[in-house]
C-alpha cells in the first residue's frame, strides 16, 4: 500500500541553536543544527492544531509535525524530540508561519 504522503511536496526546515548542557564545560555550548522535511499542512491539520493548542500547545505542535513530516525523517525527529522537546514548538512555528499564520500582522 502506498503512503499518501509520498506524492506530497516536502520542504527542508533547519533549526540551529546552542545547547549549553552538551559542552565539555559550563562555559562551552555545543552547536546543534537539525534539518527535517515537512509537507504543507492542509486546512484540517491547521484546524486541529488551532482547536487543541489552547489546551496543550506542545502536544498540538507535535501532532501537526508528525502528520506532515517526511516518513523517512519521522524516526530521527522523534528521537530528537526526546533530547530537545522544545523543537516541536520551533518547527511548528516555522511551518504555520509558512501557511500564513503570524502574530505579527500589522506590526
Amino acid at each position: 500500500m502506498e503512503n499518501k504522503q509520498d506524492n506530497r511536496k516536502f520542504v527542508a526546515f533547519t533549526h540551529s541553536f546552542d545547547d549549553p548542557w552538551a559542552g565539555e564545560s559550563a562555559d562551552e555550548a555545543q552547536s546543534v543544527s537539525l534539518t527535517f522535511r515537512f509537507a504543507k499542512p492542509g486546512k484540517t491539520q491547521i484546524q486541529r492544531l488551532q482547536d487543541k493548542a489552547a489546551k496543550n500547545p506542545v502536544q498540538a505542535a507535535k501532532n501537526l509535525l508528525l502528520d506532515v513530516i517526511h516518513p523517512d525523517d519521522r524516526e530521527a525527529f522523534t528521537a530528537k524530540l526526546e533530547d530537545y522537546p522544545g523543537i516541536a514548538t520551533s518547527f511548528a512555528s516555522a511551518i504555520i508561519k509558512g501557511v500564513g499564520i503570524s502574530a505579527e500582522l500589522g506590526n
